[in-house]
């Protein structure tokens, strides 16, 4: 029998970490669904108010192009 693995998520997103942030938008600069980043409704949560964060003081696009 063949476990899945889970994507390993940080415990706290963290709107200054960038790289990670990255890691939950798509291409055009959208933040992925639950069903796609497998995270919990309050790690989902969390991880949009950290773009949102990084958004507003221009660290993260609003539209990638």
């Amino acid at each position: 029998m063949i476990k899945k693995s889970k994507k390993t998520s940080p415990r706290y997103f963290d709107y200054k970490n960038i790289e990670t942030l990255k890691r939950y938008t798509d291409s055009y600069g959208k933040i992925e669904t639950r069903a796609k980043t497998g995270l919990s409704a309050k790690s989902q949560r969390q991880l949009s108010v950290a773009i949102k964060r990084a958004r507003h003081i221009a660290l993260l696009p609003f539209v990638a192009s």
